[in-house]
């Protein structure tokens, strides 16, 4: 016999309210829930899916640089907020991803905190940093500031919230072996909620602040510009993506579009991958039809935030993502933080170089983020190497066997020396191959071990590898 909606509500309502969760959040939560019931799948219409005008939605960073000098005033309302809920679960993580080493021995978090405090000490202005993180990391990455000695008037975290994950069959909350795999993140896009929620937004606009630089805490690129904000403020507008060219290794990033029905434009919208027909995502990772993707670095005006919340006007795309757990089939209802783009009509594209943009999503990014490729630079931005750039060189593309090198640990035990990448177009290696020396990798090469037992790259009896496939 299937369950009433009131049924399947009364048991997310139940679950959600024993874990602290708000009458507000979990009324949220249920609206979403009776979407997905109504037929909602977060699928977009491709015919709605209209291009961007490079001439109005969009400016290019060089030309902010080059018209809106730095402010300081325009910088006393600037604060930065970094995702830091994530704990690299794709990665064999347990713990925060930003806690793991990055570059020379500091961990992501640790360089977050030393791209603050840097423009801190450019601008002799304490520019506030705030992490919104998840019940897994938030302990961790605290003692990790205290550590470091980094300090601050605010508070330096808020925590997202979490919701149940739902059976397919009949959206009622899944029932587990392990508890703690019957919750999942909601999705970057609580970050609005939350920041209301709990107060943060009114706090900060008491205190002045007006603008907000999100990012994500694994993309290091990400930095403040003192020009952006100058800009924002200046041309008084609500929320800015910056957006980067796409490239061969760019197959899954979301992309800014305009919503446009019978010929006229309703509003912009974010586009992830989730949301693609099936029978569009080859033209959605081409490089066809969309030319840049959403690096989600975004700003957006805190006041104009708190005006659309007031009017109880503020919504963002539902993604629905269907999973498999303990093999049960759910799906996880999550929103996008781009996707609040569809709110604000006084939207700007940013097209931004892709130094900007260094996340690390898989080993592979870690790999090249590690070596040579990329550099911490004065102000501790990690961006690509400039011999590299002399060069011509785009980004390094590295494909790892999963069997071996999927995991952080197992990644660890076999490099235990990094190549140097610098002059790398791309790096495949198939088979358990331990990099237990210093070896130079030029253009492309192939590294196979077909011999079913781990083997040593010293055998090879070679330092430089440059366009050409090897065997072990």
């Amino acid at each position: 016999m299937p369950i009433s909606k009131e049924t399947s509500e009364t048991f997310i309502r139940e679950k959600m309210l024993k874990e602290g969760l708000s009458e507000a959040f979990v009324s949220d939560f249920l609206q979403k829930v009776d979407l997905v019931r109504k037929g909602e799948n977060g699928i977009v219409t491709w015919s709605e899916v209209g291009d961007l005008d490079p001439k109005t939605d969009e400016i290019h960073f060089s030309e902010i640089q080059k018209s809106y000098a730095p402010n300081p005033i325009s910088l006393s309302k600037l604060v930065v907020i970094k995702l830091n809920g994530g704990l690299g679960t794709s990665m064999g993580l347990e713990k925060a991803k930003s806690l793991i080493p990055i570059k020379d021995g500091k961990s992501f978090l640790a360089v977050i905190a030393a791209q603050v405090e840097y423009i801190r000490s450019l601008c002799k202005i304490e520019i506030p940093l705030l992490l919104m993180d998840s019940y897994n990391t938030q302990k961790d990455s605290q003692q990790e500031l205290k550590q470091i000695g980094f300090k601050q008037n605010l508070t330096s975290s808020f925590l997202q919230h979490k919701v149940p994950r739902l059976t397919t069959e009949d959206l009622t909350p899944v029932t587990l072996s392990n508890p703690m795999e019957e919750w999942c993140p909601p999705g970057h896009g609580d970050i609005y909620f939350t920041l209301v929620e709990t107060g943060i937004l009114d706090e900060l606009l008491s205190k002045g602040y007006e603008i907000a630089f999100l990012s994500n805490g694994d993309n290091l690129g990400a930095t403040v510009d003192p020009h952006i904000v100058s800009y924002l403020l200046e041309e008084g507008i609500d929320f800015a993506m910056e957006m980067t060219p796409k490239t061969l290794a760019d197959k899954k990033g979301g992309a800014i579009y305009k919503k446009t029905v019978n010929g006229k434009f309703i509003k912009y919208e974010l586009l992830e991958t989730a949301q693609v027909p099936k029978e569009n995502e080859h033209e959605f990772g081409g490089l066809g039809k969309f030319r840049t993707f959403s690096t989600n670095n975004l700003w957006i005006n805190l006041r104009s935030l708190k005006k659309r919340f007031s009017e109880k006007d503020f919504s963002l795309s539902l993604i629905v993502n269907p999973k498999q757990v303990e093999g049960k089939d759910v799906i996880q209802l999550e929103t996008a933080m781009g996707s609040a783009v569809g709110n604000f009509p006084k939207f700007k594209g940013i097209i931004i170089p892709r130094d900007r943009f260094a996340p690390v999503k898989k080993t592979e990014d870690y790999l090249v983020r590690r070596s040579d490729a990329y550099v911490l630079n004065e102000d501790y931005s990690l961006t690509m190497a400039p011999l590299r750039k002399e060069k011509g060189l785009g980004e390094v593309l590295v494909t790892l066997d999963d069997s071996y090198y999927k995991k952080l640990g197992p990644f660890d035990s076999l490099f235990k020396a990094y190549p140097s990448l610098i002059f790398c177009e791309e790096l495949i290696v198939t088979g358990e191959v331990e990099f237990d020396q210093f070896v130079e990798i030029v253009g492309k090469v192939k590294i196979e071990n077909r011999s079913g037992q781990k083997q040593k790259l010293s055998s090879l009896n070679k330092s430089r590898f440059e366009n050409e496939t090897v065997v072990l």
